[in-house]
């Protein structure tokens, strides 16, 4: 029994040796391609993969090749993530859009800015409140998500999800105003 752990004990160290003379590098070099905050969220993941693969990875060559490449095909399927991401807030706004011109065309009763006002007032308060804050920083201060994450300490992947679900809760009440009357123009997310 004294065996095994001892084992699991010099594994460990072994571990936090090799992630500490690695890290730093691969996520310098993940900042190429992302954020800092994405760029530390990418490398942690591999690190975990690793973890949890210990016992079946088998790397062939250099390992500090290996890993770049495991960052590499991270961030581009961050990014490519990011892009059907954006794609669909795109498709989702101008659905919004189409509803709110319908609902003009098919109604005599023209609701007043106040009452719009009002009802996406109401429907940001229905929020989470973490995901009512950022949404708050992001539309009505226009913060940048990197600002926000900072500022809230959280990845700016949290930052792009957070606003991706309350668009998304936003559309299925139908509050199809907000981006004619308050923003005025369409979203897109920047990379």
């Amino acid at each position: 029994m004294k065996s095994k752990k001892k084992e699991t004990d010099f594994f460990d160290t072994q571990y936090k040796e090799f992630y500490l003379q690695h890290a730093g590098e691969l996520i310098f070099f993940a900042r190429k391609f992302v954020d800092r905050h994405t760029a530390e969220d990418i490398v942690q993941d591999i690190f975990l993969k690793i973890w949890d693969r210990k016992s079946t990875i088998v790397v062939e060559g250099d390992m500090k090749n290996y890993l770049r490449s495991m960052v590499e095909h991270a961030c581009f399927d961050y990014m490519k993530h990011q892009t059907v991401e954006n794609n669909f807030m795109q498709k989702s706004i101008r659905q919004i859009q189409l509803d709110e011109l319908n609902y003009y065309e098919s109604s005599n009763d023209y609701p007043s800015e106040n009452e719009k006002m009002e009802t996406l007032f109401a429907c940001i308060e229905k929020l989470p409140p973490k995901r009512r804050d950022v949404f708050k920083k992001f539309f009505l201060e226009e913060q940048k998500h990197a600002d926000i994450a900072r500022e809230l300490e959280i990845s700016v992947r949290t930052v792009e999800t957070h606003i991706y679900k309350a668009l998304k809760f936003i559309r299925e009440y139908k509050i199809t105003f907000l981006f004619v009357v308050l923003l005025g123009v369409e979203y897109v997310v920047t990379i």
